[in-house]
C-alpha cells in the first residue's frame, strides 16, 4: 500500500476528514468533501488550505480577505465622528 503525500492534504471545514488529492488543487477550485459532501474552495496551494464558498459565507469561514479592496471601500463610505458629524465643525 503506497502512503499518501501529506502535502497533498487538507481537512474538511465542516467534519474535520481528511482530503486527499493526486495533484495540487488550482486556488479557486471547489471541492466536495466526500464524507460530509459541503462544498469548500481551495484558498491556497501550499499547503493546502480550505475556506467557504462565496454562496456559503455566513457559515463564518470565508476565504482570504483582499484588503485593497476593503480599505478601498472604507475610503468610499463617509465618515462620521461619534457625535454623527461628518467636519470638524460640527455640521
Amino acid at each position: 500500500m503506497l502512503d499518501k503525500d501529506p502535502a497533498l492534504m487538507a481537512r474538511c471545514l465542516e467534519c474535520d476528514s481528511r482530503i486527499y488529492f493526486e495533484r495540487k488543487p488550482d486556488v479557486g477550485e471547489i471541492i466536495v468533501c466526500p464524507e460530509c459532501e459541503t462544498s469548500l474552495e481551495v484558498v491556497w496551494s501550499s499547503p493546502i488550505r480550505f475556506g467557504w464558498p462565496d454562496d456559503e459565507g455566513e457559515r463564518g469561514g470565508g476565504g482570504p480577505v483582499n484588503l485593497d479592496e476593503y480599505f478601498r471601500d472604507l475610503d468610499n463610505e463617509e465618515t462620521e465622528t461619534e457625535y454623527g458629524y461628518d467636519d470638524e465643525d460640527g455640521q
